[in-house]
């Protein structure tokens, strides 16, 4: 598996002209590439067409096609607008000549104005008492191959601990609310695109999962065909990401095959730093 260096360079796309870019994928044991990776890779590529003393504040995106984690991605950035204060960048992201990725991200220079945010509304136990995720899962399952399947973003990378984590061979009824703490590791530059970068990688982990919790019905579960369908990010304020930030996820409604999950992003001391929100295909097919 990889460590946090091979991440960090991996999400630095390779700049083949003035607007087209390249990524190459960190392969994780899933059928296709995982959508946090696409999300900062763009994110990457969209941010180095921009004066840097404009930060991105918000992106949306589409996943239009699975992605083939053995092919090159190709990220074509369009420079829609920049304003006096504000830049607009759409990208699409290319493999065999087809989009499999679509988004729009747009930065500001920073600037004072009101402030106000919603609390965290539930109490939180802290990171240091709860157990890391792939630690519980070889606790769990040891000798057996859900360590592959469920144990999938390496702990060299990133720090993962749930409040409130499921069985994943028994899934029983929960509230559509889910949390856990994160925290990448490594000595991290002070680059406030690369902290929003691996926030984006990250925050496509586990946020459709929510949508499940109200059914007995989990990801191994016979018949579930799902997918990420759209994905967005709002960042508020600076942050660091080697530091810890709880992310809290919930999901206020499911129907037509969709699930919409909601994600709040906390640093320790309760300032709200991020936003996400994303609907995922949650159709069950006759096994």
């Amino acid at each position: 598996m990889f460590g946090i260096d091979d991440l960090l360079k991996n999400l630095q796309v390779e700049q083949l002209d003035t607007l087209l870019f390249r990524g190459q994928t960190l392969k994780l044991p899933l059928p296709q590439v995982y959508g946090g990776q696409v999300l900062a890779q763009a994110l990457n590529a969209a941010s180095r067409t921009v004066d840097p003393q404009r930060h991105p504040h918000s992106l949306h995106a589409y996943f239009l096609r699975r992605g083939d984690q053995d092919r090159p991605i190709i990220y074509d950035v369009d420079p829609i607008r920049d304003g006096g204060s504000f830049s607009t960048r759409r990208v699409v992201a290319i493999q065999n000549g087809k989009a499999i990725f679509n988004c729009a991200v747009s930065f500001q220079t920073v600037e004072p104005g009101l402030e106000h945010q919603i609390d965290l509304p539930i109490e939180v136990p802290p990171p240091e008492d709860l157990e890391g995720d792939n630690e519980l899962v070889g606790r769990l399952f040891p000798n057996t191959g859900l360590q592959k399947v469920l144990a999938i973003i390496p702990d060299g990378v990133v720090d993962l601990r749930s409040v409130n984590p499921r069985n994943p061979i028994d899934p029983t009824i929960e509230k559509p609310q889910r949390g856990f703490w994160l925290k990448f590791n490594g000595e991290l530059a002070n680059d406030p695109a690369l902290h929003r970068t691996l926030l984006t990688y990250i925050s496509d982990w586990g946020l459709m999962e929510t949508g499940l919790y109200p059914h007995p019905i989990g990801f191994l579960s016979k018949g579930l065909q799902a997918a990420s369908l759209d994905h967005a990010m709002w960042f508020h304020i600076d942050f660091r990401v080697d530091d810890w930030i709880y992310y809290h996820m919930d999901s206020p409604c499911s129907a037509h095959a969709r699930g919409f999950n909601r994600g709040s992003f906390y640093t320790r001391g309760g300032q709200l730093i991020a936003s996400s929100a994303q609907e995922g295909l949650m159709r069950m097919r006759a096994s």
